[in-house]
């Protein structure tokens, strides 16, 4: 979501990536990543608790069907690190309104499948 940070601004939404480290860690990977979004750790996954984010199996974060995504962010110069808490949590996007209402949700089948940007950016402007 990175690299979509002004399409979604100029829609009218921001970005805020919650990871499963401490506070430390969290700002000290998305430093080295270059990463420019507000990035917030949550060790304990309250925050994946609470929208209902699971666990997925072997296959969802290392199946061959991932080969293709990984091969493709090696290839844009995004290099894995040492995986670091519960490799096996699945990750999700979200869009919530400004009344706190949750108006966009995509429960990752496995670990490369995010939702398509126009997707996120018709829940942000509407």
């Amino acid at each position: 979501m990175d690299g979509a940070r002004d399409e979604i601004r100029a829609a009218g939404g921001d970005i805020l990536a919650v990871f499963q480290y401490r506070a430390q860690p969290t700002r000290n990977f998305c430093r080295k990543r270059g990463v420019d979004l507000e990035c917030l750790g949550d060790p304990d996954r309250r925050a994946y608790k609470s929208v209902g984010l699971e666990r997925g199996s072997l296959v969802q974060f290392l199946g061959p069907q991932l080969m293709p995504k990984y091969i493709g962010a090696v290839r844009k110069g995004s290099l894995p690190g040492i995986p670091v808490g519960d490799t096996a949590q699945l990750p999700g996007t979200f869009v919530v309104d400004a009344g706190g209402l949750v108006t966009f949700a995509h429960y990752n089948k496995d670990s490369g499948d995010n939702p398509p940007l126009e997707d996120v950016l018709t829940a942000v402007r509407g």
